[in-house]
C-alpha cells in the first residue's frame, strides 16, 4: 500500500507528509496553480529521506524535459497526466505512472504497460487537482487486475470508504488537504492515519 501527498508547495509541506508516514511526495511540474520551479522542487524533494519517493508530475511534456527534471530532482517516478502514449510512457521504465480517467479511459488500461496506474476523476479540461470525487467502485476491477493508485476527491473523511470500495495499491491526495489552498498539516496527518487504518482492515479482512 501506498500513500502519496501531491502538489507540494514548500519544504514544510514535505517535512509533515513524511513525519506523518507518507510513501511518495509530489511536486507538479505541468501549468498550474500548484507548479513549483525547479529550484523549489529541488528544496521540497530535500526535505525527503531516502526511503520516501519523490514523485514529478508532467502533463504532455516533452521527453527531454522530463528527463532534466529526473536527474536535477532525483525523482523516482514520474506521472504522466496527459494524453502520453504507451510508447512515451514506456520510455521512462520502471519511472513510469499513467494517469488514465474514469469511467472514459477504462478501455485504455490494458495498453500501458507500466509499474503503477494512477486513476482520476474525468473533469473536462482538467488535468487534475479538481478536487471532485466520483464513484470509486468504477476501479475496483482495475485494482484486482492492476497496481492502482486511486485519486480524485479523497479526503480524511472520504478516504477510509474509497478503499473499502476499491482495495486500491495505494491512494493520492492533493486539494482534500488543503484549506485556502495550502496544505493543512493537520489534515494530512488525518488522511494519513484514516487511509492506513482502512488499508490495515481491508488487509485482515
Amino acid at each position: 500500500m501506498l500513500i502519496k501527498i501531491c502538489g507540494l508547495l514548500e519544504p514544510a509541506d514535505a517535512h509533515v507528509a513524511v513525519a506523518a508516514g507518507a510513501d511518495m511526495v509530489s511536486v507538479i511540474f505541468a501549468p498550474a496553480r500548484r507548479r513549483r520551479t525547479l529550484a523549489e522542487a529541488r528544496a521540497i524533494f530535500d526535505t525527503a529521506p531516502p526511503h520516501v519517493e519523490r514523485v514529478g508530475v508532467f502533463v504532455d511534456a516533452p521527453m527531454s524535459e522530463v528527463r532534466e527534471v529526473i536527474d536535477a530532482c532525483r525523482l523516482d517516478r514520474v506521472q504522466l497526466s496527459g494524453s502520453e502514449t504507451p510508447a512515451y510512457c514506456q520510455a521512462f521504465g520502471e519511472r513510469a505512472v499513467k494517469t488514465l480517467r474514469l469511467p472514459n479511459d477504462l478501455g485504455e488500461l490494458p495498453r500501458f504497460s507500466v509499474p503503477l496506474l494512477h486513476l482520476d476523476a474525468l473533469v473536462e479540461g482538467q488535468a487534475g487537482g479538481t478536487g471532485e470525487s466520483w464513484d470509486y467502485a468504477l476501479a475496483r476491477d482495475a485494482a484486482l487486475a492492476y497496481r492502482v493508485l486511486l485519486s480524485g476527491g479523497l479526503s480524511p473523511d472520504n478516504v477510509a470508504a474509497a478503499i473499502r470500495a476499491t482495495r486500491p495499491y495505494g491512494v493520492d491526495v492533493s486539494s482534500g488537504v488543503e484549506t485556502s489552498q495550502r496544505k493543512d498539516y493537520d489534515k494530512i496527518e488525518q488522511f494519513i492515519r484514516n487511509a492506513r487504518q482502512a488499508f490495515a482492515t481491508a488487509a485482515s479482512a
